[in-house]
């Protein structure tokens, strides 16, 4: 294979990454999911905006200002409430949900499975419709901003475009970043339960956020949730969940990449027949004649062993796609907001988690480093092991005196550094996505593990059989031949 033909291999392989990236990881919260976290947020900080803006030299609204929007948001909310179907304000899904809410035949402690006022208020205030009809965060309070401008009363008390363009900063810094919005089923998320969520379908998935969130995303966040329902959102229940989970992902994976594994053994125990070509051309390095001669026989022998050197980079096709897909599930899924393991939300950043420093009693730090410790070490172990069987096989079949094969520093040298690569990512990673990947990815470790030693004891476990197989096709090593030899000598005896 020439230099062009490689790079161009792997100039595709880096636009696939950045493309399942860029489309694998799209946030499934909705206008009206944030404009929920937004109430949340001001509802405790604005204050503290406020007095920070004002020291910055801001302009800040009058409380007049505040209780106009107030009565601009009840009004809204009293229309939408007569009039569900407009939609003008407020999705009709919130209308219909607050009405069960009020309807007085339904028990008290089912009404926390219905919208209160409260959220469609919050809907309201930080939501709307713009001019072509479509969701916007912001619609309606800058509507009604600019409306209190014009308001010869409270002109002199409305916000500057500067404090607005201010608030709505700090409101992106600390809300933006949240992802939590993957869930089938709406309802009130957060360790309080005080932000509501939008339910999503699996149709939605696809045609909202793309085919890979819908074939791959939305299904793995539907089972991260019907698991975590089904043991208990506190404690162990969400680390079951995420092991059952990552226990159905890598089995598919186990099972796209066997035959990916049967030709790495191939690829091993060729590795005789391979040395003696290599030392055929002992100048293929410099010679482009012995080069091309080289890679003539290498390849008769791969299509007569029936060997694809290229074909581990075809099963990283298909685990990348999983891979990425867990975790936009794990960063998106609402259910994990709901409780804590060890005193850690495992929809908290693990540099986050770490940096607290709470080691106290229910701090979130000392799980966090476990966590963290514990996936780097498996990782490391995941990584190499894979390498040191292989070294054990070479070694068995052909011996501790080995020649540079020029395959290994060609065709397959990429492949040995990509476990390497994987290994730095993911624990790079591991700061910056939600503590629940990286539980994700120490269960991987382990199965991965696992999956090695299993390997390796079935091989070597078919390699004992064929070969003793072979003996007694022989006649070595069994009672049947060593009759045969006494009879023998017998014979000769006689004579």
């Amino acid at each position: 294979m020439n230099k062009f033909t490689k790079r161009l291999l792997m100039s595709v392989g880096v636009f696939c990454t950045l493309f399942l990236i860029s489309s694998c990881t799209k946030s499934f919260v909705t206008v009206n999911d944030r404009a929920c976290l937004v109430d949340t947020y001001l509802e405790e900080n604005l204050d503290d905006i406020n007095a920070a803006a004002e020291e910055a030299g801001y302009f800040v609204p009058s409380d007049e200002y505040w209780g106009y929007i107030d009565e601009k948001v009840d009004a809204a909310y009293a229309y939408a409430f007569e009039n569900p179907e407009t939609q003008e304000y407020v999705p009709y899904t919130y209308i219909e949900s607050n009405i069960n809410y009020h309807d007085d035949s339904i028990a008290e402690e089912d009404k926390a499975n219905f919208v209160d006022d409260k959220t469609v208020k919050s809907v309201i205030r930080y939501a709307g419709y713009n001019s072509d009809g479509e969701a916007e965060l912001w619609a309606n309070l800058d509507k009604w901003t600019l409306e209190a401008k014009n308001d010869e009363e409270l002109s002199d008390g409305t916000p500057t475009d500067a404090y607005i363009t201010y608030l709505k900063k700090d409101v992106t810094d600390n809300t933006g970043s949240i992802l939590t919005g993957l869930t089938p089923k709406s309802g009130y998320y957060g360790i309080n339960k005080d932000t509501y969520v939008e339910g999503k379908t699996w149709s939605q998935a696809f045609s909202d956020y793309g085919f890979i969130e819908g074939l791959l995303v939305y299904p793995i966040g539907w089972l991260l949730y019907t698991f975590t329902i089904s043991f208990g959102v506190d404690g162990g229940g969400q680390i079951l969940a995420i092991f059952l989970v990552t226990l159905i992902c890598r089995s598919i994976i186990v099972v796209a990449s066997l035959h990916s594994s049967q030709n790495q053994l191939k690829m091993t125990e060729s590795q005789a027949e391979l040395q003696k070509i290599q030392s055929k051309y002992p100048n293929s390095k410099t010679n482009k004649y012995e080069q091309q001669k080289l890679a003539a026989e290498q390849q008769a022998l791969y299509k007569k062993k029936g060997i694809h050197p290229f074909r581990q980079i075809g099963i990283l096709i298909i685990q990348f796609p999983i891979f990425i897909s867990v975790w936009g599930a794990l960063q998106g899924s609402a259910i994990l907001t709901q409780g804590k393991v060890f005193g850690l939300q495992l929809s908290t950043i693990m540099s986050s988690a770490l940096t607290a420093l709470d080691f106290g009693p229910g701090g979130e730090t000392s799980f966090a480093l476990v966590i963290f410790v514990l996936m780097a070490i498996a990782q490391f172990f995941a990584t190499r092991l894979p390498t040191w069987t292989q070294n054990w096989r070479k070694a068995r079949i052909v011996g501790n005196k080995t020649v540079k094969v020029e395959e290994d520093s060609s065709q397959t040298k990429m492949m040995k550094y990509l476990p390497w690569i994987m290994m730095v990512f993911i624990i790079f990673m591991g700061l910056s996505l939600p503590a629940a990947m990286a539980i994700y990815w120490f269960f991987g470790a382990l199965i991965t593990i696992l999956q090695t030693v299993l390997t390796e004891t079935v091989n070597s476990s078919k390699k004992g059989s064929i070969k003793h197989k072979g003996d007694k096709k022989n006649g070595k090593n069994t009672k049947y031949s060593k009759y045969k030899k006494v009879n023998n000598k017998k014979h000769m005896k006689l004579r």
